[in-house]
Order: structure tokens, then C-alpha cells, then sequence
């Protein structure tokens, strides 16, 4: 009984998938001045290693004041591909946005990153384009 018990643990134990080590996308976006403010000139994407992303950048943190939680929508071995939602912005001019839309396509073989930013129901948006380091510390 006792082997059987022992047996048991050990298969549901290796069957349990390792966490991969945690990290961050450290980006520095070009294109910031034409953007009106709307795409931070660095925005940070940070990879706990469960599966989670959370996104750090100024404007994240003016309007929802803490790190917002992404969704990876795509991952493979050369790239993967990050959005999220910041929910009620306001513009300077007092123009309120319900939910604005960002997109960023990381490329994990050059590091090149791709954000794009479109308020909901608009037609167009902006994008930048930008570089991003891999860091573990």
C-alpha cells in the first residue's frame, strides 16, 4: 500500500508543470511625440512566469494608477503578442474614451515591439514602433 501511495505522488507531482522563470520586457517607444501623449516612451511587460502579464507604462499608470493586468492572445518562438484595456481616459480637452484598446507584437528574436493604441468603436489608432530588452533583474 505504502509503495502504491508513494507511487501515486511521485506521478501526480511530475505530471505538475514547472513555472518558467519569470521576466520583463523592458521597451523604449519611438513615434512618442506624434502620439499626443497617448503611448508612453517606455513600457515595461512583466512575465511572472505563470502564464500572467502585467503592463507598466505612465499612461497605465495615470489613468488605473497601478500596473493593469494583459492578456497574452499569441504566443510562439518569435513572438508574442500582448493586449490590454485602459478604461475610462479622459484627453486634456476633456474628451472621454470608455476603453482604449493596445496592442503590442513583441519579437523575441530581434526584440523589436510593435504598439498600436485604437479608442473602441474609432476607426483609426495609433502605433509606434520600439525596441524591448529581456531582463531578469
Amino acid at each position: 500500500m505504502k509503495i502504491l501511495l508513494l507511487s501515486m505522488a511521485l506521478m501526480a507531482s511530475a505530471s505538475v508543470a514547472q513555472a518558467a522563470p519569470g521576466f520583463l520586457y523592458d521597451c523604449d517607444m519611438s513615434y512618442v511625440k506624434q502620439n499626443k501623449g497617448w503611448m508612453s516612451p517606455k513600457i515595461a511587460f512583466v512575465l511572472p512566469g505563470d502564464g500572467t502579464v502585467k503592463v507598466v507604462d505612465a499612461v497605465t499608470l495615470h489613468f488605473n494608477k497601478e500596473p493593469l493586468l494583459g492578456q497574452i492572445v499569441r504566443e510562439n518562438n518569435k513572438r508574442i503578442v500582448i493586449k490590454w484595456t485602459i478604461r475610462n481616459a479622459k484627453a486634456d480637452n476633456g474628451k472621454s474614451f470608455n476603453h482604449l484598446d493596445y496592442r503590442a507584437s513583441i519579437s523575441k528574436t530581434n526584440g523589436g515591439v510593435e504598439v498600436t493604441m485604437q479608442p473602441r468603436h474609432y476607426d483609426a489608432g495609433l502605433r509606434s514602433p520600439g525596441s524591448c530588452r529581456k531582463r531578469t533583474q
